[in-house]
């Protein structure tokens, strides 16, 4: 049973053995912040976020349509009281870490605290672009294999399990939308905690992932049950696009979206945002966004290829390609263009023997890309294994 007490020291718990994570976290969402709104004192922007949180916990919507919410607004006030707690954060690191992506993606990239005219051309080229895959089977039996593809700032440990409860995994990555539509539901439902205490497989998890559509994004999914169902999910703030996977292969990937009625909305956006900020065709972003498109058409090449070959060293070939002439699927820190903005780095690359119930990783360290520098495996030894 959920009280606000279990979340409470659930949260404060995980806290206080994350300390540094969570600050540095923190900080990253404050820099990001001040970085969008250049000349906006840094007490301005914590208020904000501080009166937007309280705005969107008020906002409680209806528990007709939204039954798993009822109560939901005490154990989200105990849990960031737990964060509070257990990091030791400030009041407004404490509101940056809990909404201030939200506050980025609904109020500063949709133009609505200041004229999208005066975001440059290279700050959708800093947004994380992470990519995750799924084999069904292998020689090491099912493997799930994500970059975490970001900033070096970007805080990170050796990979956990990654289990969304006991037989769903859910993976997500950033979808950068600009201009995106405004959600009518600003609740701060925990969508994906809701989803692993009621959903127990794919077909499930999409549908609560539906229902609860106005909560969550931007982002892309990748959803798999322990019966290899593979939904593919392409979403911004107010729309959905769900592809399945008739074979148990899949993966999904950042800032693009194959979806076509995504595809074509993200594509909308792009045009219309280039036109608000008066920027020329051939600019920064438009270079970007156009290597994001080709990453995801190499990645179903290399799809393709993965299923007549199945095994653990095609999965890491993958997850860490990288060919001066076919394109990347891991990056490190490249620039597309002279005058652009360096891209992102895999600053972790993670492949999860599920059968095994062990992780090979990588992670860069200082000048050293990830994909030069192993690192020890890591064993779980009380998760529940996949056949």
């Amino acid at each position: 049973m959920w009280t606000a007490e279990s979340w409470y020291m659930e949260s404060r718990k995980w806290a206080e053995a994350n300390q540094e994570f969570v600050r540095k976290l923190a900080a990253l969402h404050a820099k990001t912040l001040k970085h969008a709104l250049p000349g906006v004192p840094a007490e301005e922007i914590f208020r904000m976020v501080k009166d937007l949180n309280r705005q969107r916990l008020d906002a409680v919507p209806s528990y007709v349509k939204y039954p798993e919410l009822r109560g939901m607004r005490s154990l989200l006030e105990a849990e960031w009281r737990g964060l509070k707690d257990g990091a030791g954060l400030s009041d407004e690191y404490l509101a940056v870490y809990c909404g201030g992506l939200y506050f980025y993606h609904h109020y500063i990239a949709c133009g609505k605290i200041r004229p999208l005219w005066t975001i440059g051309a290279d700050e959708s080229a800093n947004a994380g672009r992470c990519s995750w895959i799924f084999f069904p089977d292998s020689d090491h039996g099912p493997l799930i294999a994500n970059n975490l593809d970001s900033t070096p700032e970007e805080p990170f440990g050796p990979p956990e399990w990654p289990m969304l409860n006991e037989h769903v995994i859910a993976g997500g990555v950033s979808s950068g939308v600009y201009l995106d539509e405004t959600p009518p539901e600003i609740f701060p439902a925990p969508v994906m905690k809701i989803a692993a205490r009621y959903c127990r497989n794919t077909k499930e998890t999409v549908e609560l992932l539906e229902r609860y559509n106005y909560f969550w994004g931007p982002c892309n999914l990748l959803v798999v049950d322990r019966q290899k169902n593979v939904a593919m999910i392409e979403k911004t703030s107010c729309r959905i696009g769900v592809r399945w996977s008739p074979d148990g292969f899949g993966f999904i990937t950042a800032m693009t979206a194959e979806h076509p009625d995504i595809h074509a909305y993200l594509e909308d956006r792009r045009i219309a945002s280039i036109k608000a900020r008066n920027l020329p065709a051939n600019n920064c972003d438009m270079i970007y966004w156009k290597k994001q498109d080709e990453r995801r058409a190499l990645m179903n090449q290399l799809l393709d290829e993965a299923r007549r070959n199945p095994t653990l060293e095609t999965m890491r070939a993958f997850i860490q390609f990288r060919d001066p002439e076919r394109g990347n699927v891991c990056g490190n820190g490249d620039v597309y263009a002279p005058g652009c903005p360096k891209s992102e780095y895999t600053i972790r690359t993670s492949i999860w023997l599920l059968h095994e119930g062990r992780a090979m990783w990588w992670a860069k360290e200082d000048e050293r890309p990830s994909y030069e520098n192993r690192k020890p495996d890591v064993t779980f030894t009380n998760a529940l294994l996949w056949d």
